[in-house]
């Protein structure tokens, strides 16, 4: 069970909205459950068309005169990227346009072996090439040291970057980057795409028009790939390439979305980042980031095979994360008391490091853990990438970890790390011991709804009238919708079983809804039961006719008090691990032959049964701890069967008569009781 937290709009700021604009009801209740409540905002938030003057930002002057002056003399400019999907799009965008305005140009993008930004060797390979300019995009805010090597090698360097800056900075003719702190660009939350293409902008005399037509749609792709918020600047660049996506002249973009079935027409944000980006990420990822330049970049049969290879990449990619991922779930099998450490730290041998990081998230989404992946490989070296919920700051615990580690660096909820293979032992056992002393409690994830649904909301022109705020993505999310107190009034199979399909009785509607890879003979909730739900809802087409689409993302028995399941949780985590808990408490915990038999029973009725919907099924008769200890008993007396990796429990067949008296537990419990 995840955490949910369900806003209420600002109804009186719903009244205004409504009189003073054209918005929808729906749109103004979700924005006021968003915060922003007042016009100007919603003004701001809506109506930005323009993007501000490239020359806003600091020292884009000098980068323009440096290239300028290295362009008249028709000398060698370098553009030098990164090679995940944002560094591969700046790099394409601006190599193409100094190409097209007559500059002498090359690019370079080093391979993830190489490690991120400017390194000594590549530095080397360019000055051999006779470059005099490089000018990074997507890096170079930390680099000081190759910095002062590429003036060393008679070159000089112009810097373009998005990320946090260091104290000191780097050599360079120019630094654009908008988090400068003496930068007076309005807007900060620009990707390193969007910065490369100001410079082109500004390369123009400050016209955009150009670079917009010519790169907005690879602009658009960069930006959504890189997680950065799609408000302000980023919005307008994200809704103006898709506008051109669905109509482009990149035949690289053109033939991927070929691949991936995409129709140009239902391209937008979604598919960006679950479709495109994806493919070319795994060229850095798997093969060389230079497959994914060149699909953008050729035209052709050219630009077809380098998007074949991308495809092929990313095919290797999720065979090679679905490896990992059953490696991991086979440990945690065999180790189910992994499971109750507050991080879970799990190392392994030769897996790939580009994918540790999707494996990572993936786990995050499976146990709800913060969780740091390892890789380590014969020559005693080893990476780590790591996942976390808000309220447990990896990068703090990482810093905590620093005398372990070679490097790292991250934020609050991911980070990365280099550590010698030997210290992974001491590396877990410091994690833990920073994750106890800085959160007794560990925090949740959370799952958002903007408000509770209505049976009004459940119209084709409310959910069309949700357009107005696309593109979704970070900092501007589909919209989540709470249903609370549904009555299930059907359920039928979809796709061989694959998927369900629910109909609701609700607030005065009937209505059905969608939940994937959930098969209907293993949904746990029958028909009559009431519900709650979090839902998003789309516009269905099928022969012409548009229908409202309900998918849920989670369901639950209708009235369960989250937050005692919540603490009882991390109660039992605790005391299994071997921490101490109040007196008063343990005596809450310690469960009565007559409370194991009637838990038995219940289970019984099930062919498997999620321990927190068994907890949902007893309402307030026992706590989730006192239940999990139960099923742990019944599991030692041989009665029961459970898997910690699906959370299930399911009853054995039993041939002979069980003690319970036979389970370690249910005796140590005992004991604790009478010495209470």
């Amino acid at each position: 069970m995840k955490r949910w937290k369900i806003s209420t709009p600002d109804s009186e700021a719903v009244e205004v909205i409504c009189k003073r604009t054209e918005l929808s009801q729906l749109c103004a209740e979700i924005m006021t459950s968003r915060g922003v409540t007042q016009i100007d905002d919603l003004a701001e938030f809506f109506n930005s068309s323009e993007l501000s003057d490239p020359f806003e930002l600091k020292d884009m002057d000098k980068a323009v005169e440096a290239i300028n002056n290295t362009l008249e003399g028709f000398g060698l400019i370098c553009v030098y990227g990164d090679y995940d999907c944002d560094g591969v799009t700046a790099t394409v965008v601006l190599y193409n346009y100094l190409e097209c305005i007559g500059a002498n140009v090359m690019y370079y993008i080093p391979e993830r072996e190489e490690g991120y930004g400017l390194n000594r060797k590549a530095i080397d390979e360019i000055a051999s090439m006779g470059a005099e300019l490089i000018v990074t995009v997507d890096n170079g805010v930390s680099a000081l040291n190759e910095a002062e090597y590429i003036y060393e090698k008679g070159m000089k360097l112009v810097i373009t970057d998005h990320h946090q800056l260091p104290e000191v900075l780097p050599r360079a003719e120019a630094i654009v980057d908008p988090h400068r702190k003496d930068c007076p660009s309005r807007f900060k939350d620009t990707a390193g795409v969007g910065v490369a293409l100001k410079l082109c902008a500004a390369l123009d005399d400050g016209n955009y028009d150009t670079v917009m037509e010519q790169y907005a749609d690879i602009a658009a792709i960069g930006t959504v790939a890189d997680i950065v918020p799609l408000k302000g600047e980023n919005r307008i660049i994200v809704s103006r390439g898709i506008d051109y996506i669905k109509n482009t002249e990149n035949y690289g973009i053109n033939y991927l979305m070929e691949q991936c079935s995409l129709k140009p027409e239902k391209t937008d944000s979604t598919a960006i980042a679950f479709m495109l980006a994806p493919r070319i990420n795994a060229a850095g990822r798997f093969g060389s980031p230079i497959f994914a330049v060149k699909a953008l970049l050729e035209e052709g049969e050219d630009a077809e095979a380098e998007v074949e290879k991308l495809v092929s990449l990313n095919n290797q990619r999720k065979e090679a994360e679905n490896r990992i991922l059953e490696e991991i779930l086979s440990y945690l099998q065999r180790n189910p008391s992994e499971l109750l450490r507050r991080v879970l730290v799990i190392a392994g041998k030769g897996w790939h490091h580009g994918v540790i990081g999707i494996v990572s998230a993936r786990l995050l989404e499976m146990f709800g853990k913060p969780n740091i992946i390892i890789s380590y490989d014969d020559s005693g070296q080893a990476r780590g990438s790591a996942r976390s919920v808000k309220g447990f700051h990896i990068h703090k615990c990482l810093t905590y970890c620093g005398d372990l580690l070679d490097k790292f660096g991250g934020h609050e909820c991911a980070g990365g790390m280099s550590l010698p293979a030997g210290n992974i032992g001491a590396f877990k056992k410091a994690v833990l011991e920073y994750a106890k002393e800085a959160c007794p409690v560990m925090p949740e994830i959370t799952l958002y709804a903007d408000k509770v649904l209505r049976g009004r909301d459940l119209t084709i022109d409310a959910v069309r009238s949700m357009s107005v705020m696309e593109p979704f993505g970070e900092g501007n999310p589909k919209p989540v919708f709470a249903v609370i107190g549904a009555r299930i009034n059907r359920i039928f199979s979809l796709s061989g079983g694959k998927h369900t399909k629910l109909e609701f009785e609700y607030d005065g509607t009937n209505f059905p809804a969608l939940l994937f890879f959930t098969e209907a003979e293993k949904f746990p909730y029958k028909t009559g039961e009431l519900v709650d739900c979090l839902v998003t809802m789309d516009i269905n087409e099928y022969n012409g006719r548009e229908s409202v689409s309900v998918k849920i993302s989670d369901i639950r028995l209708h009235g369960v008090k989250q937050e005692p399941f919540f603490a009882a949780k991390s109660c039992y985590e605790r005391f299994m691990t071997g921490e101490s808990l109040p007196d008063n408490f343990i005596k809450k915990i310690i469960p009565q032959r007559e409370e194991l038999v009637w838990l038995y029973k219940i289970i019984a009725g099930y062919k498997n049964i999620r321990t927190d919907i068994l907890f949902m099924r007893t309402g307030d008769k026992i706590n989730y701890c006192k239940l999990r200890l139960c099923v742990d008993i019944l599991c030692e007396a041989g009665l029961v069967e459970y898997d910690p990796v699906k959370d299930e429990a399911s009853i054995l067949k039993v041939n002979e008569r069980k003690d319970l008296s036979d389970s370690k537990l249910f005796v140590r419990l005992r004991n604790i009781s009478d010495n209470i």
